[in-house]
């Protein structure tokens, strides 16, 4: 493909949202299917759940229960349960840790329109991915500030709250944040002040660090994971007026989640995990999943495991890994692959250092290194105990649900093949093709430019009021997608493909097509 940005006979946004719906088939396929559609027509559309499930939802809900009691409380823990078997559509494009990143701030907002419909449900279940290091690019690390200088080297600007020792360690086993940590982190909020940073967002979030994270509850927690749904639970009701009636938010860990379904399904036989991870279905599975997107590359894992360590498990992650991931000393994720040692299957891996791990695929073992915390499910592994095994409609972003649907089609055909037909068919009226990111409604109007809107500049800027929720229910979702470019691109688009001012031009762009189609806030 050409430079996007060459091209001058349309506007560089309209160019720059082609490029992507050429490189990222989902987002062409739903913008063909319902690209004029409004916002709320849209959410009606992918919030649909399959009348049937090979094993129950129940399962779920009693996970989901024991995640939240601690957390948030029973009374809390029994809504998100009941209300999570009313309605089983779930949304799993975040990731976890505080949410700033104005691309899931705003993706919780649709779903928590589509929850807010639902008669009954009080709840918005979020599963959120906690197998991602702390500088990820939602940057769960700090937090986030869109509205400032677009011409600095990072844009948007961070702000560290966890020292740069811990930025590579996992968000679902790293530490909390305790006072010295936060107090430093306002020291670094206080000089960006009196550099002439955005004043206005920098004593937003000032105020929260005093009266949200410094909270006694918050403290107590023993780790970020713990930290981060009480966090996200009460930032969320800050963002909307009291007439709103939003739904409460309640962030649930996917690993954690899955975790909870695989020490029940590894001593069922008759569970899709028993099923799949037993011979010879589960050769027929790793050869059938072998470099589809989300599962593993039997190649590069193979050639991994040869090199024996001289290779950081960290940057080989594209090649991902079989079922699981190995957790090492230090909280680093193992890429482990599918071998026969002394005439056994086992899940091998190394680490950076050169050490093996292996482990035994027996029932009673695998929930051993589970409970240990030496194994942590990989993506196919989460989505297999729940949107597969459990037919919940599983919400997430253009690459889910694109390897979704072709992980469910795996499944289903080796089902067949091994005389499965039964399970196959339950399990292929799963809805999988869910997605629900890559849009934005809400933008602020900053040094003559539209800024995407994350949740320190929606803070800084007031309530949402009803108004603005009918407005954005009314968005069509086309221009949804070209409000929320600058993220996309940044994560869709190879680099190589854009000029170095497009992050300018597009800005500049969308002021004029997007002005009086979006909400617009003011700092």
């Amino acid at each position: 493909m050409n430079n996007p940005i060459q091209c001058k006979a349309k506007g560089v946004a309209e160019q720059l949202l082609d490029a992507v719906r050429y490189q990222v088939p989902v987002v062409d396929k739903v913008l063909q299917s319902a690209g004029e559609c409004t916002v709320s027509e849209y959410l009606q559309q992918v919030c649909q759940v399959s009348q049937q499930s090979y094993q129950p939802r129940s399962d779920i809900a009693e996970v989901i229960y024991d995640y939240v009691a601690p957390l948030l409380g029973e009374q809390m823990a029994e809504r998100t349960a009941a209300d999570f078997l009313q309605h089983p559509v779930a949304l799993t494009t975040n990731h976890h840790g505080v949410d700033f990143f104005a691309q899931s701030v705003q993706g919780s907002l649709l779903f928590g329109l589509a929850k807010r419909r639902v008669e009954g449900v009080t709840t918005i279940p979020v599963f959120s991915c906690a197998n991602i290091p702390l500088d990820n690019m939602t940057y769960p690390r700090g937090a986030l500030l869109y509205a400032c200088n677009t011409a600095e080297s990072s844009w948007p600007q961070r702000i560290p709250f966890f020292s740069n020792k811990f930025r590579r360690q996992l968000v679902t086993r790293v530490k909390g944040l305790d006072r010295s940590m936060l107090q430093q982190a306002g020291k670094r909020i206080h000089d960006r002040v009196e550099k002439g940073g955005n004043t206005v967002l920098l004593e937003t979030l000032a105020e929260l660090l005093e009266t949200e994270y410094l909270s006694e509850d918050v403290l107590f927690q023993q780790g970020y994971a713990a930290q981060s749904v009480l966090l996200n639970h009460r930032l969320w009701h800050r963002l909307f007026c009291s007439s709103a009636t939003m739904p409460d938010l309640v962030t649930i860990e996917l690993e954690k989640l899955a975790e909870g379904l695989f020490l029940k399904d590894l001593h069922d036989s008759s569970s899709l995990v028993s099923l799949v991870l037993a011979e010879p279905l589960i050769t027929a599975v790793c050869k059938r999943l072998d470099s589809v997107p989300g599962c593993w590359n039997q190649t590069l894992l193979e050639q991994r495991w040869s090199e024996r360590g001289s290779v950081d498990p960290l940057k080989t992650s594209g090649s991902g890994t079989f079922f699981f991931w190995g957790v090492d000393g230090r909280s680093r994720r193992i890429p482990l692959m599918l071998s026969v040692l002394a005439d056994r299957l086992m899940l091998c891996g190394c680490d950076d250092n050169g050490e093996e791990y292996h482990f035994s695929l027996e029932p009673v073992a695998l929930s051993e290194a589970i409970r240990e915390g030496r194994l942590l499910p990989s993506v196919f592994g989460c989505f297999l105990v729940i949107a597969l095994a459990r037919g919940v409609t599983c919400l997430g972003g253009y690459y889910q649900a694109d390897y979704l649907p072709k992980m469910q089609a795996a499944i289903v055909d080796v089902l067949q093949e091994h005389s499965c037909s039964e399970q196959a068919t339950v399990i292929s009226a799963s809805c999988t093709d869910g997605y629900l990111s890559g849009m934005q409604t809400i933008m602020v109007d900053e040094a003559d430019a539209l800024l995407p809107a994350g949740l320190l500049e929606i803070l800084a800027s007031g309530e949402i009021s009803v108004a603005e929720l009918e407005l954005i229910s009314n968005i069509s979702l086309r221009d949804a997608h070209y409000a929320s470019l600058a993220e996309t691109i940044a994560d869709a688009m190879p680099a190589t493909l854009l000029g170095e001012d497009w992050l300018s031009q597009l800005l500049s762009d969308q002021r004029g097509l997007l002005s009086e189609k979006v909400a617009i806030r003011h700092l």
